[in-house]
């Protein structure tokens, strides 16, 4: 009769710490990245004893002891996005976690708040100071080094230029006519065009490197044109004749496609020498277009960051530059029920021998820019629950008194 007792105590004790995670779950709906935790109930056996019947057949008595909450399991499904128009609040659609770490204990984590911003340092961090994982780019966009704390520029360095190159729909009108007399800048009637382009020293100074082009000869047997290169609209630092020849159907058949420009600068900076790439110039009727791309550019101060789905990170600077600045680290795991709640919507390995999975942005999940993963709880399921729960405290509870009005109902039979 006294076990009895025990047995709805127990029910008690069970229901008692499932309201507690039903408590835990609706009290984090709106955290963001949470997952809700589930209640796993097992038995308690208080006594088994099998026999034996005349024919051999096996009875058992078993005589349970009531329950527990022996364990919680989380529920990892996606929880929906929410927008936020920050570049910095990132989402995962799909599986894994961002990797952060614990300057001060040197210990990484894992999370699904992608609540990051940019602190003084540079360093992308979460709202606790704890630092974005991921490899640096290289100027070639390649990932450099070892998975470090991701640290965005505040600015870029001048590069000096070093390459022109003419694109495609570059073109020389073959209509216009030939010009023979010699060439002078300062005289348009001995040239046909004249286009201009932006280039930068090593201090990081604009200069005006100006083409100018001359139909030299026009044949059946020869179609030719001479490009001189001016700089800043200075006579001394004038190079040329660089001649292109093109065949029929206005492709170039020279056979150098390139020249190297030698300017002397005056200002403290180094001299400039520039490769010129015409390989793309082409030659038919129709209008004259200039279309060039040349590497120099000067100092610039960070704009704006973004994020592509790649886990790409890309400064904008103010001196137009776009640079691939680094990408982000996903971490996943073969069992994520390894993973133990460490506050903070951190989570860590309940053993360190669990060691993730590692891979870049975009593998295996998309990151979704501006926007947020918000609580995967259910609240009407919770509800729901929570509703269960109650009855079935109720119910152990009643199980007590009614045990208790039995044992009573016994002691009352020796009056």
């Amino acid at each position: 009769m006294l076990q009895s007792f025990y047995t709805g105590n127990a029910g008690l004790g069970a229901n008692k710490n499932w309201l507690s995670i039903i408590s835990d779950n609706i009290a984090n709906v709106n955290t963001t990245g949470f997952k809700q935790e589930r209640a796993n109930f097992q038995d308690l056996v208080s006594s088994s004893l099998t026999t034996f019947s005349s024919s051999g057949t096996p009875k058992n008595k078993e005589i349970g002891a009531g329950t527990f909450v022996g364990s919680t399991s989380k529920d990892f499904s996606q929880g929906a996005f929410k927008n936020t128009n920050d570049p910095l609040n990132l989402a995962l659609d799909g599986e894994g976690f961002f990797m952060v770490k614990n300057p001060s204990a040197n210990l990484d984590y894992y999370t699904r708040d992608g609540n990051f911003r940019v602190d003084s340092n540079g360093d992308i961090i979460t709202q606790n100071g704890y630092k974005l994982q991921g490899w640096m780019l290289d100027d070639q966009g390649n990932m450099a080094g070892a998975m470090r704390n991701i640290t965005i520029p505040s600015s870029v360095e001048p590069h000096k230029t070093s390459k022109v190159k003419f694109e495609e729909p570059t073109n020389l009108d073959s209509t216009v006519p030939v010009i023979t007399a010699p060439f002078n800048k300062d005289d348009s009637s001995t040239y046909n065009y004249v286009n201009a382009m932006p280039v930068y020293d090593s201090l990081g100074n604009a200069h005006t490197l100006a083409f100018y082009f001359v139909h030299s000869d026009s044949t059946s047997s020869s179609n030719t044109w001479k490009v001189y290169a001016v700089l800043d609209d200075d006579a001394n630092n004038q190079q040329g004749p660089k001649e292109l020849s093109f065949d029929q159907n206005g492709e170039l058949t020279s056979s150098d496609a390139t020249q190297t420009l030698n300017f002397t600068l005056q200002n403290g900076a180094g001299n400039l020498s520039i490769n010129v790439d015409y390989a793309h110039v082409k030659e038919v009727a129709s209008d004259f277009i200039f279309y060039s791309q040349q590497d120099g550019y000067a100092k610039g101060d960070l704009m704006s960051i973004s994020v592509s789905e790649d886990g790409i990170i890309k400064g904008s600077y103010t001196n137009g530059q776009v640079k691939d600045i680094a990408r982000l680290a996903i971490a996943t795991f073969k069992d994520k029920e390894t993973l133990v709640r460490k506050g903070d919507n951190l989570y860590l390995p309940n053993q360190q021998t669990f060691t993730p999975i590692i891979v870049p942005g975009g593998v295996i999940s998309k990151v979704r820019s501006g926007m947020l993963e918000m609580s995967n709880v259910d609240v009407s399921q919770e509800f729901i629950n929570l509703i269960t729960a109650q009855r079935a405290y109720q119910a152990s509870a009643k199980t007590i008194t009614t045990s208790d009005q039995v044992l009573q109902t016994t002691m009352d039979i020796k009056r």
